[in-house]
Formats: C-alpha cells, structure tokens, sequence
C-alpha cells in the first residue's frame, strides 16, 4: 500500500514537473533559511551551557547607588567570595577571577605579552567545566605560583614538548605548570588563556574596598537564587555600612545565572561580546515565518491547481476510493515534496555554511546538523509543511464529488478563491513587516553613527604603546612625531575613547562634605583634549608649563557636574586613594569640558574624570588632510627608529568607532538577507498564483482582446486583485511593525524616530516587487493571439 502511494505520489510530482518546481524551490529556500536561523539561534543559547553544574552557577555584580546616581559593576571584592561560604553554609563553592593585566611571560628564548591570563582560586575546577589534557584538576593549582594553560598557549611556548613542570617566568616571579586544558569554548561569556593560583598574591589585597574580582558562587540545586539573593544583602549591613554609608553609598548583590549572561547583560565592562535576546526572539519569529511563507505558498498553488486536479479526483469516486483513502494520497505527496525540499534544504546549507560563518562571525562546522536542537527542527519542518501545510489541499481536493466534476461545476464556482486570499495577505503582511523592521534597524545604526560624540575623530590615529619601556619613551616619541608639520597635534590618555574607562569610587566635594560617588577615570596628558577637539566649556585645559597639574587638577565632564549639583565647578576638590593607602590623587577642578562619548554609543553618557598624567600607553595623532599616508609612513619610520623590536600598528580612531556596531551591523545584515528570501519565496507564490489567474481566465482575455481591449488594460486586470490583496497587507502590516519597532528602539539608549518616509518607502517596494512579480504573467496574456485563447475551451 505505502508503496503504491509513494509512486503515486512521485509520478504527480513529476507529471506538472513546472508547479512541482515551483514548490520544492519555495520550499527549499524557506527551509534551508530558517535551519541557518535555527543554527545560528541554537548557538547563542548554548553559551556557557558546555559546564556541568551550568544551573547552578551564579556571578556576583555589586549595584552600588549613591546619592544620585546607580549603577552596576560586574565584579564583587575579594574578600566577599570567601566570607559568603563562612556565613552561608548553602553555599558549596566561592571562585574568584582576577586579571593579570598586560604582562610578559618568558620561556628561554621565547617571551610574550598575555593579556589574558587571571589568577584564579584553586577550586574553579569543582565549579567549572575545564577539560584536562595534561595535569590532574584537584591539585592544579592549590599551590603558590602554578599555573594551568589552554591548548593554544602551552603549544605557543612549548611547541610540542611535554609543558608539565616548565616554569614560565613573569619580571621576578615563576610560575610552575602544572595543567594543560583544552581552549575555553568560543560560547562563553569569559575566556581566558591561562589560571595562575590565587595563592600566588600578596594576602594584604583583601580589603572590602578593593573592587575589581570576577566572583562567581555554586548553589545547591533546588535553591532559589532570588531568595538567597535576599539573604546575602546582610552582608553590606554586617561588613560594609559602616564604610559606606557615611560617604552616602549602599551595596546590594545581584547574582546572575552564567547562562544568561551572555544575551541578558547590557553592562559595557563585560569581558566578552554579548548578544542580544531580543535578536534571538527576532531571528526566531524570521525563522518561523519562512516556514509558514512557504507551507502557504504549497497550500495556495495546491489549492489554485485543484481544476487540474478535479477530474482525477472524481474518477478515484467513481471507482470506489473513499475520502480518507484520498486524503491520505495528497498528504503523502505534500509529505515527499516536503522531504525533497528537506534534502536539498540540506545540501544548501552544507554548502554555504562557509559564507554564513563569515556573515554571522561563527566558526560552525557540518556537525552543527546532529545537534537535537537541529533534528527536532527538521521533524517539525516536516510535520509542519508536510502535514499542516498539505491538510488543507488534501481535505479541500478530497470533498470533490464526482458529478459536479463530470458537470463542470468545480471550475465556475469561487470555493477556495477566498482561502487563497486569506493566505496571499497573511504571507505579504508578513513579508511588510519585515521590510519596514529592515529599514528600521539601518535607520537605528546610521543614527548611532552620525550622532554627534563630543570630539572630532577626522584623520586621528591611534597608536599604543605595549610595554613599560614604550610608556616611558612618549615623550620624546612625541616631539619626533610633531617634526612633521602635517601632524597637528599629539595626545595621549590612558583608556581608549569609546571604549569606555576606569569606574572607580573618589572622594568628591558636595554641599555635605566629601562623599564618595563612582566616576569613570583616566589619565590623559596636555594635549589630549586638543587632539580630539573636545571643546572646554568653563576653566583650562591642561598645560605643559604648570606642572602643579601634575595630580593636582583635573577636568571634569558637563554629566559630572551637573550630577554634583556644582554651579562653579572651578576649585571643587577631589581626592582617591591607591591600594597603599597614600594618596593616589589629590586635586582641584582646574576645567569642564563638553560631554563627549568616552563608554561608546551604546551606554548613555556618565560622570568622567580627566587627571594630568605625563605619560600613557594610548597616543592619538591628529593629521592634517593632506598626504595622509606620507604622514602615516613617516611615523612609522620614527616608531621604527625607537621601538626596532615591535611591529607598527595602528587604527583610524574612525574604524575603531565603527567596530562597536559591527555585531548589530552583522545582525542586520542576516536579518536584511532573510527578509529578503521571505519577499522572495511569497513572490515565488504570487508568480504561481498569477499564471494560475492568467489560466483561468483565457477565454475571458481573448473576448476582451477582440472587442478592442489594450495590452496594458489587459496587465491591469490581471494585476488588479493582487495589488489590492498586498494594499490589504500593507495596512494590515504598518501598525503591528510600527509597535513592535517601536519596543525595540527602546533597548537603545539614543534612539532614532520611526517616521513616515520609512513606511511610505516600505510600501512603493512591495508595490513594485508584487507588480514586476506578475507583470510577466500578465504581459504574455495581454499579448497572447486571441484566436489561440478562444479555442482553450
């Protein structure tokens, strides 16, 4: 039986091999966009999920809220992680992570700076999912100076020599190897290089006031995360009010699940990347979409083809087929059609899986298709367009009774003409909204774009100095570069601009005595400000020939003051204190300086502090618009001339500014593409419908053309029905993208208005894409011989 219904169904597949095609294409198309979606979707929840106690691990951010202001940092102190297991027995593990900054490592001949290299405590393993391939995990690094590498690192050093009980050695120190493991995954919200043992540093660094450490707890399962939240707030009463709370700040703990982190958290100190959930949600509901765009295609076609398919049916009747017998037949062709398109939907994606790793900035591989997320997404494609989108054909082509076909009857009436333009509107509000969604998203990036940041970033370099030998070399770096009279000035700072700075917690001058507040902090030098046009508002920039500003002024931003309530900025005092307790800074405001964008676009613009500092480790070179590349070579022959060991790197400050964007750049590129293949597999059906509409109609076009009607009245009444079905679309369309749109925008910070041009432009494309679709159609009837026509019936 089942094998007499497969043939059946392949002979009707190929016996209208053009309908045939038109579907599997449709299909195809739809199916392979949504399984690269779902891929791409599947990866970004699976960050951090490879750890075995994934569920029950949580990082500890510290809110801190101060008189007028709130924010959060990721990172807790250090002497948190181990107090909170003392106290709070439910706690199984405490880890903490702390960052090495830019060192250099040596092996004999071999050194090199790290940047990520953390010590960590010597219980992470319990806690996190690390595999060894070298080493043994319970003892890695219980003792001081060891330390445990990543794949990549130990064959950087050691080549292919066995690195268990190497040292490798950091100014004075040594550090014994003691553990290979493989490379942190790509999908997790933190990687490092390398774990040193947390025992390796001084224990006078455990203050509650020294912020700056990755904390991260193991609960038991079953715990309430959010009601141990709550508890754990007993610990700013018992340990920290004291401090805090005559300065004016309070400290509340929030414990993130690690598994959210990557598309949940919008802190700009992440150490990683972060996605977006709202995308998630986005790509998925894209995802779905050109599934049912194409299971509606193959109702539509299917149901439109019923003329050709009436006869047949009748005859089934007549010679005894029942209506579930039938109904079975048509499910089983929609079913192989839907595999077809499944296997070629495939193949297309193995394929292009390259292209789609560089467009989606991922690294997947052929295995991506054997995950479950994968499988469960293919049998659902088959149950969904195989079977939901073959239903309706099958029930609507099986109630045929015999003598209305033998009559003719089934060609005149209108029954499924209504249920076809249910589903032509239901596909292009579809395909509307993503179009006005499309436009929406590259208006938001351009806006980011264009907005003004506060500085001028026009023909400015940015070099950086990687060492402390370099740091000390820039001032007379400096002079070499202002030689050429076409650079026109040289700054430097300690934090790149826009990439955000240092917060830290200083002593500031309020109308209640010093209090404390956080502010973001960075060092830059004289010529800073000028070098990036940053225009001063109230007060002086810095200057060469005072050296009391040397730790004794700083400039403050407009958001500084304005949130101090200072109406004359002008010689309120600040002051910090190091690590040592000696005075780190000790200064007066010596200028105001207009906001500009130091955190980046995508974070609002907060309180900075700009303190004299001789020396930094970022230069920025501003040059003049003519022979910019000459410039560039000659600073390159300068930078050669005093750093002859370390390669000539640099960055358009313009470039760097832009790679913010480039995830959302790459979002809305994938977004744009998939709209586009949901126009196109919709277009796919309309073409289908319209040669159906040109079919059906023969007769009536050759009585019109031989009573005198025109070529273009001809276009006009084929195109007629389905301009109007897609007008239905657009006002259909243009309310739901324009709320949905609308909640989006408000993620963003500093956001664009969602005005009429885009809708109005949304509109005249899908005009123009529905009219050029079945222009074809309607011009080959319009020009058709009405004597060839007329003898059709």
């Amino acid at each position: 039986m089942f094998k007499n219904l497969f043939k059946t169904a392949i002979r009707n597949i190929f016996k209208d091999f053009g309908y045939s095609s038109l579907n599997i294409l449709g299909l195809t198309i739809g199916i392979a966009s949504a399984l690269f979606l779902i891929i791409y979707i599947a990866d970004e929840l699976s960050y951090d999920r490879y750890h075995e106690n994934a569920d029950r691990i949580y990082r500890v951010a510290s809110h801190i809220t101060e008189t007028d202001d709130e924010f959060t940092w990721i990172v807790a102190q250090i002497p948190f992680a181990p107090q909170v297991v003392q106290d709070y027995p439910e706690v199984e593990h405490s880890v903490r992570f702390i960052d090495a900054g830019r060192e250099l490592f040596k092996f004999e001949d071999k050194e090199f700076y790290e940047e990520d290299f953390y010590f960590a405590d010597s219980n992470v393993f319990e806690v996190f999912t690390y595999e060894f391939v070298k080493g043994d995990s319970k003892d890695a690094l219980i003792e001081p100076n060891t330390i445990v590498l990543t794949q990549t690192i130990a064959a950087k050093y050691f080549g292919k020599e066995d690195p268990i009980n190497k040292t490798l050695t950091n100014g004075e120190d040594t550090y014994k190897v003691t553990g290979v493991i493989k490379d942190v995954p790509f999908y997790s919200h933190f990687r490092f290089d390398a774990l040193m043992s947390r025992k390796s540093l001084p224990e006078e660094m455990g203050s509650w006031g020294n912020f700056g450490v990755y904390t991260y707890l193991l609960l038991p399962e079953g715990l309430d995360y959010k009601e141990f939240e709550s508890k754990i707030k007993e610990m700013y009463a018992n340990y920290m009010s004291e401090i805090f709370e005559r300065i004016g700040i309070s400290i509340e703990y929030v414990l993130e699940p690690i598994t959210d982190i990557h598309l949940k958290s919008t802190n700009p100190s992440e150490p990683e990347p972060t996605g977006s959930m709202a995308y998630v949600i986005i790509f998925g509901i894209v995802a779905l979409f050109l599934i049912l765009i194409a299971a509606m295609n193959y109702m539509n076609l299917a149901t439109a083809r019923s003329t050709k398919r009436a006869r047949e049916v009748g005859l089934r009747k007549v010679v005894g087929s029942h209506r579930g017998a039938l109904i079975f037949q048509f499910l089983t062709e929609s079913t192989v059609l839907t595999f077809i398109s499944l296997v070629l939907s495939i193949i297309l994606v193995i394929l292009l899986l390259p292209q789609f790793n560089q467009l989606a900035g991922k690294s997947f591989d052929i295995n991506v298709l054997y995950s479950p997320v994968v499988i469960i997404s293919i049998i659902a494609v088959i149950l969904v367009v195989g079977i939901f989108g073959g239903s309706y054909p099958a029930f609507y082509l099986s109630r045929f009774s015999p003598v209305s076909v033998m009559k003719g009857e089934i060609t005149k009436g209108s029954s499924g003409s209504l249920f076809r333009k249910v589903l032509v509107v239901i596909q292009f509000t579809i395909s509307v909204a993503m179009i006005v969604s499309t436009l929406v998203v590259y208006k938001q990036l351009n806006y980011l774009k264009t907005k003004d940041l506060g500085y001028d970033m026009k023909n400015v370099i940015s070099l950086e100095l990687s060492t402390r030998e370099m740091v000390e070399k820039y001032t007379v770096i400096k002079q070499a570069l202002l030689e050429n009279p076409n650079v026109k000035y040289v700054g430097s700072s300690g934090a790149r601009v826009g990439e955000g700075s240092g917060k830290v917690l200083l002593n500031v001058d309020t109308d209640d005595g010093m209090q404390q507040r956080g502010i973001n902090l960075s060092g830059v030098d004289h010529d800073f400000v000028e070098a990036l046009g940053i225009t001063m508002i109230k007060g002086r920039d810095f200057q060469e020939d005072m050296p009391s500003d040397t730790l004794l002024g700083v400039i403050v931003n407009e958001t500084m003051a304005k949130r101090l309530n200072w109406t004359e900025p002008i010689g309120k005092r600040v002051e910090l204190q190091g690590r040592n307790g000696q005075d780190f800074l000790k200064a007066t405001v010596v200028g105001v300086m207009k906001d500009y964008h130091q955190t980046g676009m995508y974070n609002e613009i907060e309180t900075l502090l700009l303190f004299y500092r001789v020396n930094n480790r970022v230069i920025y070179a501003k040059l003049s618009d003519e022979n910019v590349q000459e410039t560039i070579r000659y600073i390159e022959k300068r930078w050669t001339e005093f750093f002859p060991d370390q390669p000539f790197a640099y960055s358009f400050l313009s470039d760097r500014f832009n790679e913010q964007f480039g995830a959302d750049e790459k979002r809305g590129f994938i977004f744009t593409l998939f709209t586009a293949l949901a126009i196109l597999i919709a277009c796919l059906g309309l073409f289908g419908l319209a040669s159906y509409t040109v079919e059906q109609r023969t007769k009536e076009i050759g009585i019109r053309k031989v009573v005198g009607a025109s070529e273009g009245t001809v276009v006009k009444l084929i195109s007629r029905e389905f301009i109007i079905l897609v007008s239905i679309s657009i006002l259909i369309a243009f309310p739901l993208s324009y709320y949905f749109m609308r909640d989006w925008l408000q993620q963003f910070v500093y956001r664009t208005n969602l005005g009429l041009f885009i809708f109005v432009l949304a509109g005249l494309i899908t005009i123009t894409i529905t009219f050029i679709t079945i222009s074809f159609q309607a011009w080959k009837a319009a020009n058709a011989n009405p004597a060839e026509s007329l003898r059709v019936e």
